[in-house]
């Protein structure tokens, strides 16, 4: 069965009996009747239970007599099992079905792991004593295997594994200062203090989970020695010039030695980045953005060369779990880890560790662009973008939390959350009341009520909590992104509170004929727009992100494209084009204002000052058309296209029969539904949408026929083409949408005139082009 319990055929309750009879007549006889404690049964208490024959009746007690041999039968009864088929008995459920199959599993039996030629995991001293390794003078070859399986090792814990058995794995870690070889005894303390740095960073960014890395490892190995992370920077260095010295004075070799030196140095160029990073975490003073992308550049350029001399060092061994033949043992930390602990670690091999490293570098450069990110609309799309690029390395994600925001209080290191939130406000619509040059700015009573309107967004920290949600792993985004929707309702309601405030201010300072002040309060939805936006930026990634973690079964696709064509792409851009108006109109005020002052200051002054005015207006005049959302109100209209075209491609493709949908017995599509939509169903604006809403607009779509639905379907893939063909400078997720519109247009024409009519197959939904949208492919 699988989690359940599953017919069983008359074969196997043939063998079942079969079975049975034999332990009855073994238990009839009288010489293959055991003892109690030959069974094993030592506890006292459970052998006066037996003895007294109270038992005897009871099968949930211990049996009276002695084992029997059911093996044959046992395995004839299996026979006609399938892989992942189990038989439930009374005594035999899914509990003890799963410690069946642990038991004496490689994976999860520690005791499986070994033979008898295998010898006891050494220690560190034994290993020495043994002449298993060796601490001074190591040949170049000898140096590079290790350098490259040190990497390896460093790499497969970056990916999730445990920390003891991968990288303590390498006995040479367990007490560096012993080492005699300089080389190898300064890049194991690199390695050892590097593990602490990376794991300050990773605690300090808070974005990591169980799945994505283990923080805690074998602590009493790190504290052996006492981490100094400053001074590897200088004993690296120190032993590349004293390599560099030697490689001078050798005729043969060299090209070993440089590649030794070549290790070194970019452990020291990656080690000197990530300390940097992690001292930008602890202070908030420390800015080496510009420093850092430097190093980077510098490592990027090394990895090349390092790849093509990994054939100088030792290989490891064929069929062994060792990373290299000398200085490692992979079961040596089996017998002090917990029952539970996974037992089966691959560690990476050297090739693909070091594309890994390569990669991660860029990643690290890419995430320093962050500095550019003023505000917080440019700074949000920048971690949403590096976290559909760069989500499957904790270390990436976290190296961006800090450089950004080590204590979710300051931007950049430097600017207070408040003083970030303010300003992004002003530069997203720009509040009359937030620029400095109006009457306004100084009216201690506004100034109060924007006060405590940004205090309360720092105190619910939902703003905040978004961009640190972006560095999770994509899986744990889904979760956390229904609880931050959630939070969004009551900074709405403040947010709309002070909007309506601003308006009662500005109504009032007009009744006193103050018309330059209520002017200048006077604005229509700046701060609900802005919270507006940013909650349907959170909705569509929630409800989008089901299609990437593969959540929706094919039947739902109907109503979860149908939610963002129908509301929520629709809010978006209607969100952004309310804010291209509102800085339209204020650039057009500004203006008329100038044109007053210009008038009433040349007046005076004769015809030139007249001239120069004019001017001077005509670059706002060009200034004026600009539309800084453009570019995304139009990707949305692509996406809205896509999402109807899908819409009603599954509505056609449902009436059609072409869909498998679920018996009703086992199906409830309002359950199914509510589901779903569950983290909107608490929020004001936008107001939730039922199943009975959906139901009626869905049974006056099915008004159609199967024919005008393809045809429907068709026209919105081709807007949805002819919108992403029309953007200038396209980027690899435009051009995969063009390619999905295009392929998707011409399957509906084609099921439209009736293709493969009687055949009533579910097409194939190919989402590797794109995460959301898939290609129809008819089979």
């Amino acid at each position: 069965m699988n989690g359940s319990s599953v017919a069983e055929p008359p074969d196997f309750q043939a063998a079942t009996a079969a079975a049975a009879a034999a332990a009855a007549r073994a238990s009839s006889s009288e010489q293959d009747e055991w003892s109690a404690s030959e069974c094993g049964f030592l506890d006292p208490e459970v052998q006066r239970t037996m003895r007294s024959g109270s038992a005897a009746e009871d099968i949930t007690q211990y049996p009276m007599h002695g084992w029997v041999d059911v093996t044959r039968e046992f395995h004839d009864a299996c026979a006609e099992l399938q892989p992942g088929e189990l038989a439930q008995d009374m005594l035999f459920g899914l509990f003890e079905a799963m410690s069946a199959i642990e038991i004496m599993d490689p994976k999860m039996d520690v005791g499986m792991g070994f033979d008898k030629q295998d010898l006891p995991p050494p220690s560190f001293e034994a290993a020495i004593a043994t002449g298993a390794i060796k601490l001074d003078d190591l040949t170049p070859s000898e140096l590079i295997g290790i350098f490259d399986a040190l990497f390896s090792c460093l790499v497969s814990w970056l990916e999730g594994n445990s920390m003891d058995q991968v990288l303590f794995t390498c006995l040479y870690l367990h007490a560096p200062s012993q080492i005699k070889d300089k080389a190898l005894r300064v890049f194991c303390t690199a390695v050892r203090n590097l593990i602490v740095v990376i794991k300050n960073i990773i605690a300090v960014a808070a974005v990591n989970e169980e799945e994505d890395f283990q923080l805690y490892g074998n602590s009493a190995l790190l504290a052996a020695e006492k981490a100094q992370p400053a001074a590897v920077y200088s004993s690296l260095k120190e032993v590349e010039d004293q390599l560099v010295r030697k490689c001078k004075n050798l005729t043969t070799a060299t090209e070993d030695w440089m590649a030794v030196v070549h290790r070194l140095r970019f452990m020291r160029h990656l080690f000197q980045v990530i300390y940097h990073v992690e001292q930008m975490a602890s202070n908030d003073t420390v800015d080496d953005k510009v420093d850092i992308y430097k190093i980077l550049l510098v490592a990027s350029e090394m990895l090349p060369g390092i790849r093509n001399t990994l054939d100088r060092g030792t290989q490891p061994e064929k069929g062994s779990e060792a990373p290299n033949p000398m200085g490692f043992s992979p079961r040596i930390h089996d017998r002090s880890q917990p029952p539970a602990f996974p037992r089966s670690i691959k560690i990476r091999d050297r090739p693909a560790s070091y594309q890994f490293l390569e990669e991660m570098i860029s990643r690290f450069k890419y995430a320093c662009k962050v500095s550019k990110h003023k505000d917080y609309y440019s700074a949000l799309n920048f971690f949403i973008e590096y976290s559909k690029k760069s989500g499957q390395c904790i270390l990436s994600r976290s190296v961006l939390q800090s450089l950004f925001s080590a204590n979710m209080r300051m931007a950049h290191g430097k600017l207070p959350m408040k003083q970030f939130l303010r300003y992004s406000v002003q530069v997203f619509n720009s509040p009359p009341v937030l620029n400095a040059k109006h009457p306004v700015a100084a009216d201690p009573k506004v100034q109060q009520h924007l006060e405590n309107f940004f205090r309360y967004c720092i105190n619910m920290n939902t703003f905040t909590q978004f961009i640190r949600i972006c560095g999770f792993n994509r899986a744990r985004q889904r979760d956390k992104l229904a609880r931050l929707i959630e939070n969004f309702d009551t900074i709405q309601v403040d947010a709309a509170r002070l909007d309506s405030l601003m308006n009662q201010l500005a109504a009032e300072r007009a009744m006193e004929g103050n018309e330059p002040w209520a002017t200048a309060l006077k604005h229509s939805t700046h701060f609900s727009t802005w919270v507006l936006y940013n909650c349907f930026r959170a909705m569509l990634i929630f409800l989008m992100s089901g299609f990437e973690l593969e959540l929706y079964a094919v039947h739902e696709f109907l109503y979860i494209y149908w939610y963002p064509y129908e509301f929520l792409i629709g809010f978006l851009v209607s969100a952004l084009t309310r804010t291209e108006n509102i800085l339209l109109a204020q650039e057009e005020y500004a203006e008329h204002q100038s044109k007053i002052q210009s008038s009433a200051g040349g007046g005076g002054g004769g015809g030139g000052g007249a001239a120069k005015s004019r001017k001077a207006a005509k670059p706002k005049k060009n200034k004026k058309q600009q539309r800084p959302y453009r570019a995304e109100i139009v990707f949305y209209h692509a996406l809205l296209s896509l999402c109807g075209g899908m819409y009603k491609a599954m509505g056609a493709l449902t009436k059609d029969g072409r869909v498998r949908l679920p018996l009703s017995q086992f199906d409830n599509e309002e359950i199914r539904y509510n589901r779903r939509f569950l983290p909107f169903a608490t929020l004001t604006s936008p107001p939730p949408v039922s199943y009975a809403e959906f139901k009626n607009i869905r049974e006056h779509t099915m008004r159609y026929s199967v024919e005008d639905l393809y045809t429907h379907a068709a026209k919105h893939f081709d807007q949805a083409r002819n919108v992403l063909e029309s953007i200038q400078n396209p980027d690899q997720e435009m051009l995969d949408l063009l390619q999905i519109a295009r392929t998707n247009f011409v399957v509906m024409n084609v099921l439209a005139r009736g293709h493969q009519k009687e055949v009533k197959r579910q097409p194939e939904f190919d989402f590797s082009k794109h995460s959301y949208f898939p290609i129809i492919k008819l089979k």
